[in-house]
C-alpha cells in the first residue's frame, strides 16, 4: 500500500481498495461518482476500474464504480447489472455475494432472514461488508484478515492525515470515521453495523429504530418501518450519522464554533474520553443556535441521538438541528395549481391567513421561504398529537392500508395509508397520507406518491392542529367591536356597533347571525314554490378547497327566493360554507367576495331596519333537464317598474318553437309551464332549447334540456 493513499482517499474507500488489493474481496463497489484523483490513485494500486449505470425503482440514475484485481469480475458484474433496475431479488443477492467474496452460507441466511442474531461482536461485524450467519465457519477467518487491513488503514491515516478540525477530541481516526458515516448515510458502505452499544433506547419508539414518534415526523420517516429507505441502516442511526456529517462539514450560512473546557468527560458505554466542552452550531440569518456537547458528537458519530457521559446526559434537539442544517429538500418542493405570486409554496389566499406577504417569498428575511418555514412550525405539533380519541383537544388516528407506495421524488417506501387529524373543538378532520407527511418534513406540501398525489393545505392542517373553533372567523374592515359585522351593517340592522355580544351568549353577534342565516338557508325547500321562500341549487362541474379547513366546496350557488315579497339573492356554496362557520367573508375574496348580511336577512324575512330592495331582473327553471312526459316550471322575477315582457322557447338553431307569454305581467313574480310541445301541440325532439325573456332592451336566455 503506497503512502499517499490514505491521506488522499476517504477512509471507507481506502479500506475497500485495500481489501480488494489484498484479495480479500474479489470485487468491490462504490456507489456514486469518484473524482479523477481518486480514480488515478486506485488504478495506481494495480486495480481495474469501470462504471455501471443503474436505475432506482422510480427511474433515477445511480452510478456505481467497480474495482478488482481481475478484469473478469468487473466484466461479469457489468454484463449482469449495467442498465438494470435495482432489485434485491434472491438471484441478484447470490451473484453479488459471490463477486464480493461473501461466504455462501451467510448469503443464503441473509436471504431467508436478514440481520438474524449471529453472536458476532459488534466491533467485528462493523468492519465486514456482509451480515455473518450464526455459527459461520468462514467468517472468523475472514475477520482476522479484515481486522489486520482495517488496523493498517487506521494507522496510516493517523500518521498521514492532517490534524482533525476539533483537536480536543481524542477520537482516533476521526476523519476516516466521518467518511464512513457519510458513506453509510448515502448507502455506499454496504450493510449497517450490528447493534452498537452506543445506540440508547428512546421512549415512544414504535419501530425500534432509535427514533421517537415525534422525531420520525420531523425526519419524514415511517414510524412503522425501522429502515424506511431500505438502505440497510436503521432510520435513527442514519439520522444521527447524517447530523454528525453535516456538523463536521456545515452547509453555507451555518457556523460551528468550538467551546473547549479544561477537563475530560468519559463515555459511559465505551470509556472513551472527550473534552467536556461543546460546539455551538448557529445560523445567524435565521437567528437559531444550539449547543451540542462533545460527548453528544461522540454518540452521533456512533449513530445515536441520545448521549450518556459522566457529565452530560440527554438527547440532541433534532428539531432545531434540522432547522439549522437541513431545513428542506428542494426536490420535494413541488409547484401547485393555486396562484402563488411570490413562489414561496403558499397560495396567495393562504398568505393572509398565515400572516405572510404574498409578494415577498421570505417575509422575515431569514433565508428560508415562507412556505417551508410554515411547514417547520407544523411538524413539532403533529409529533406531539395523541394517537387515541380525545374530546377536548386535537388528536391523530392511524389509517394504515394493506400496501405500500413510493415517493416519486426520492423513492422512499411508505404505507399507502395515512392519518386522520381530528379537531373535536372545530368539529373538523383532515386526512393526510403518509407520503404527505414525508413531503411536509422536507418542506413541501404537494406530495407525489405512486398511489397518493395531491396537496396538503397548510392553513387547513394548522386549523386541525390548533383551531379553537374560530378558524373561519375572518376580520372585516370597519368593525369597531370585532363581532364580524361592519358598523354600517349593524346600524342598518338595529344592532349596537360597540357591543360585540348583545345577548351575552358568548358568541359575537356577527358570527351568530352568519350561522343562523346559513342554518335557515340549509333548511329551505327546493323550489320553485308559489307561496313560501325556497332555494334552487345550481351545481358546477368543479370545486374549490377551503384554505382554512381543507373541505372541497362546489363552485355553484343557491338562488334564495321569496316569491311572496318578490325578493331574491344569490349565495355561492363557498360563501355558505363560511357562513356556517360564522363569517360573511371568505378566504378567497378575489372569487367569492363578502356577502351583505342585510340582503340575505331581507330575503329570509329577518328584521333589518332597512327598506326592502327590489329583486334584480332574473329567471330560472326547474327541473332541468326534464323528461318529455313531464313539465318544467319557468319562474320570472321582475323589477317593480316592469314593462311589456315576451317569453318564448327557441330551438338550438334559433327558430321559435312556442310563445309562452307576451304582454304586461300583473305581478312581479310569474310562473310558466312548458310541457315540451311546440305551438301546434306536437312533442318536440329531445335536445337543448333556449327560453328567452325580452323586456324592452333587456333580454335573458336560459338553456333547458329535454330528455326522452
Amino acid at each position: 500500500m503506497k503512502s499517499p493513499w490514505l491521506s488522499r482517499l476517504d477512509f471507507q474507500l481506502a479500506y475497500l481498495a485495500a481489501l480488494t488489493r489484498q484479495g480479500l474481496k474479489p470485487l468491490s463497489r462504490w456507489e456514486g461518482r469518484l473524482g479523477p484523483e481518486a480514480l488515478d490513485l486506485i488504478r495506481a494500486h494495480d486495480l481495474v476500474l469501470d462504471t455501471v449505470e443503474r436505475r432506482t425503482r422510480i427511474g433515477r440514475r445511480r452510478i456505481e464504480v467497480l474495482f478488482a484485481r481481475d478484469r473478469r469480475y468487473v466484466d461479469l458484474y457489468k454484463r449482469r447489472f449495467d442498465g438494470a433496475p435495482i432489485r434485491h431479488t434472491p438471484d441478484a443477492v447470490r451473484l453479488e455475494g459471490r463477486l464480493f467474496g461473501y461466504p455462501s452460507c451467510c448469503v443464503e441466511s441473509f436471504i431467508r432472514e436478514p440481520y438474524a442474531a449471529n453472536g458476532l461482536p459488534p466491533t467485528d461485524q462493523e468492519i465486514l461488508f456482509h451480515w455473518a450467519c450464526a455459527g459461520c465457519k468462514t467468517t472468523p477467518r475472514l475477520v482476522e484478515e479484515y481486522r489486520r487491513v482495517h488496523a493498517e488503514c487506521r494507522r496510516r491515516l493517523a500518521a498521514e492525515a492532517p490534524a482533525p478540525r476539533h483537536p480536543a477530541r481524542v477520537w482516533a481516526g476521526a476523519a476516516g470515521r466521518i467518511a464512513a458515516s457519510l458513506a453509510l448515510v448515502a448507502g455506499t458502505a454496504g450493510v449497517a453495523a450490528a447493534d452498537d452499544p452506543h445506540w440508547l433506547p428512546v421512549a415512544d419508539d414504535v419501530d425500534s429504530d432509535y427514533l421517537s414518534f415525534a422525531e420520525e415526523v420531523l425526519r419524514g420517516t415511517d414510524w412503522w418501518n425501522s429502515d424506511t429507505d431500505q438502505n440497510l441502516v436503521l432510520d435513527g442511526v442514519q439520522t444521527a450519522q447524517l447530523l454528525y456529517a453535516l456538523i463536521m462539514s456545515p452547509p453555507p450560512g451555518v457556523t460551528v464554533e468550538d467551546n473547549m473546557m479544561w477537563g475530560l468527560e468519559v463515555c459511559s458505554v465505551c470509556g472513551e474520553s472527550v473534552n467536556m466542552g461543546f460546539v455551538r452550531i448557529s445560523h445567524a440569518q435565521r437567528g437559531l443556535t444550539v449547543d451540542v456537547p462533545y460527548i453528544a458528537l461522540h454518540y452521533l458519530e456512533h449513530g445515536c441521538l441520545s448521549y450518556d457521559g459522566d457529565l452530560h446526559t440527554g438527547r440532541v434537539d433534532l428539531d432545531t438541528l434540522k432547522r439549522i442544517l437541513v431545513p428542506y429538500d428542494p426536490a420535494h418542493l413541488l409547484d401547485w395549481y393555486e396562484m402563488d405570486t411570490d413562489g414561496d409554496y403558499l397560495a396567495d389566499g393562504e398568505e393572509q391567513l398565515a400572516g405572510t406577504d404574498m409578494l415577498v417569498p421570505d417575509t422575515d428575511g431569514d433565508s428560508v421561504e415562507d412556505g417551508v418555514q410554515y411547514a417547520e412550525e407544523l411538524l413539532p405539533i403533529i409529533g406531539e398529537l395523541p394517537r387515541t380519541v380525545q374530546t377536548d383537544r386535537p388528536y391523530m388516528l392511524e389509517m394504515q392500508m394493506d400496501g405500500v407506495e413510493q415517493c416519486e421524488v426520492c423513492g422512499i417506501t411508505l404505507n399507502m395509508g395515512g392519518v386522520e387529524v381530528v379537531n373535536p373543538i372545530e368539529g373538523l378532520s383532515l386526512y393526510v397520507p403518509y407520503v404527505g407527511l414525508h413531503t411536509l418534513a422536507h418542506g413541501g406540501y404537494r406530495y407525489d406518491g405512486s398511489y397518493n398525489n395531491w396537496r396538503i393545505y397548510p392553513v387547513a392542517l394548522k386549523t386541525m392542529l390548533t383551531g379553537d373553533g374560530t378558524s373561519h372567523w375572518l376580520p372585516v374592515e370597519g368593525d369597531t367591536d370585532g363581532d364580524g359585522m361592519t358598523d354600517a351593517e349593524e346600524l342598518a340592522m338595529a344592532m349596537q356597533p360597540g357591543d360585540p355580544d348583545e345577548n351575552g351568549d358568548g358568541v359575537p353577534d356577527g358570527r351568530a347571525l352568519a350561522m343562523r342565516l346559513a342554518s335557515r338557508i340549509n333548511a329551505l325547500p327546493e323550489g320553485p314554490l308559489p307561496d313560501q321562500t325556497y332555494v334552487i341549487g345550481y351545481y358546477a362541474l368543479g370545486f374549490y378547497t377551503c384554505f382554512n379547513c381543507g373541505e372541497d366546496i362546489n363552485m355553484g350557488h343557491y338562488e334564495v327566493v321569496d316569491p311572496v315579497a318578490g325578493r331574491m339573492t344569490t349565495v355561492p356554496f363557498y360563501n355558505l360554507h363560511f357562513m356556517e362557520k360564522g363569517s360573511f367573508s371568505t378566504d378567497r375574496e378575489d372569487i367569492y367576495s363578502r356577502l351583505d348580511p342585510r340582503t340575505i336577512a331581507e330575503v329570509l324575512g329577518e328584521t333589518t331596519g332597512v327598506p326592502a330592495q327590489p329583486v334584480e331582473f332574473a329567471f330560472w327553471n326547474a327541473p332541468n333537464p326534464f323528461p318529455a312526459s313531464g313539465t318544467t316550471t319557468i319562474v320570472l322575477a321582475l323589477p317593480a317598474e316592469a314593462g311589456p315582457v315576451d317569453v318564448a322557447i327557441f330551438d338550438a338553431r334559433g327558430r321559435k318553437v312556442r310563445d309562452l307569454f307576451a304582454g304586461t305581467m300583473p305581478e312581479r313574480t310569474a310562473r310558466f309551464l312548458w310541457d315540451g310541445r311546440d305551438a301546434a301541440g306536437e312533442s318536440v325532439a329531445a335536445g337543448v332549447y333556449l327560453c328567452k325573456v325580452q323586456m324592452g332592451r333587456v333580454s335573458l336566455a336560459r338553456k333547458i334540456t329535454l330528455v326522452k
